[in-house]
């Protein structure tokens, strides 16, 4: 029907002049030649390309991921030795460190005469007020009894252009006296002479960048736990832990010896934010108990103990650790 010449047009028209069989009316066989000669992908093909993408996006994000971590958890190591730093300057300026939110009123009259020994002219009702100041200021958080041991007494004072109201630490007042300078008006407060705060400040209400907010000494909003492990009289190490405020935090021992028996630990929660989900308090609580922070009997979580540590605790960050998190203390 069609010459050789019409084929031969039509093919080259269609971009299948190439083959030789062409010429010869073996259509089929020209445009086989044809998607075999065709630039391209296949939909299988582009298929992988995307798989492929997909798991090396994936393994960039958890190295990422791991790398912001790691450097988080590092930056958090040093503000904890700053407070750490800070807490060694205070045992070589008043003979000890300071008590922790667990301490007992005793306890606490004793640091008080310990520290501000002509404030035992204070006796009586004003003794009492000021171990009550100092245990309400010591036992809102587990990590507020640092604070205001090395940084003084709070003052709420308001922010600019804002009904809000920041909490400032100027340090103790000088009247060895009366350091917490209780029945002081305002004025009377602003004449008096301070001692400086033992640890440089920087107030930031959720704690982000700031080294102190209302609930203690903070990193990246998380509250910095403190216990002093130096049992004295009526300070007995099964009293420390802290379990309140929907936080429960307790020191740490390792085949039933204590971290740091000598000094102190601090502690961070890690990037779960979570110190702890095992309880170490057992026992009834009344409401006494959970006002003091005292809560039954208390067990120490032992790192040697499984039943007594949870995988929230392996990411937290202290003060005793070869490596910046707890994890470093498994081997």
């Amino acid at each position: 029907m069609f010459d050789a010449a019409f084929k031969a047009d039509f093919l080259r028209f269609c971009g299948m002049e190439t083959r030789t069989d062409m010429l010869t009316g073996n259509l089929n066989d020209s445009f086989g030649g044809a998607r075999a000669n065709r630039v391209g992908f296949t939909l299988i093909e582009i298929l992988a390309v995307i798989g492929i993408i997909g798991l090396l996006a994936a393994a960039t994000l958890v190295a990422l991921g791991g790398a912001r971590g790691f450097f988080r958890a590092t930056t958090a190591k040093m503000r904890l030795d700053d407070v750490a730093q800070a807490l060694e300057l205070y045992k070589q300026k008043y003979g000890e460190y300071p008590p922790d939110c667990c301490a007992t009123p005793a306890e606490v009259q004793r640091h008080i005469l310990k520290r501000w020994p002509k404030a035992l002219k204070n006796r009586g009702a004003k003794m009492n007020d000021m171990v009550s100041f100092a245990l309400e200021e010591m036992r809102r958080t587990p990590g507020s009894a640092p604070l205001f041991w090395l940084a003084g007494t709070p003052e709420f004072v308001p922010v600019a252009g804002s009904s809000e109201t920041q909490t400032v630490y100027e340090g103790f007042f000088a009247d060895p006296v009366n350091p917490f300078g209780l029945g002081l008006s305002d004025d009377e407060k602003a004449n008096e002479t301070r001692v400086d705060p033992l640890i440089e400040l920087t107030f930031d209400s959720e704690g982000k960048n700031g080294n102190y907010n209302d609930k203690g000494f903070v990193f990246n909003g998380q509250v910095m736990a403190y216990f002093r492990a130096s049992p004295k009289k009526d300070y007995d190490l099964k009293d420390f832990h802290w379990a309140g405020d929907e936080l429960h935090v307790a020191p740490y021992m390792k085949g039933k010896r204590w971290y740091m028996p000598d000094s102190f630990q601090l502690i961070l929660p890690g990037e779960d934010g979570i110190y702890s989900t095992v309880d170490s308090c057992k026992g009834e609580e009344d409401e006494a108990a959970h006002e003091s922070g005292h809560h039954g009997d208390f067990e120490p979580h032992d790192l040697d103990d499984p039943d007594s540590i949870s995988p929230e605790d392996w990411d937290n960050i202290t003060n005793f650790t070869d490596g910046a998190t707890l994890d470093s203390e498994k081997d």
